[in-house]
């Protein structure tokens, strides 16, 4: 049987634990002002103006992104 690579886990660790602190940056630069005027548009999507629905699908996808980093990390 092989030992564990523990400095090749402990890699994995550490690039997984900075992944989660620019979580938030990443979030913050898809809710900045500049690119949500992309989505201002009088268009609607499933009869909700389009700058709700990207709003919330960005929000919905960081809590889930975090979500598995979390699970992830607690694994380790």
């Amino acid at each position: 049987m092989t030992p564990p690579d523990l400095a090749s886990d402990a890699s994995r660790k550490r690039k997984l634990r900075d992944s989660a602190l620019l979580l938030p940056l990443f979030g913050a630069f898809l809710l900045v002002s500049p690119l949500i005027t992309v989505f201002t548009a009088a268009t609607t999507l499933f009869g909700l103006p389009l700058i709700f629905v990207y709003i919330f699908g960005v929000w919905l996808g960081l809590v889930l992104l975090a979500r598995a980093m979390a699970r992830r990390l607690d694994k380790g």
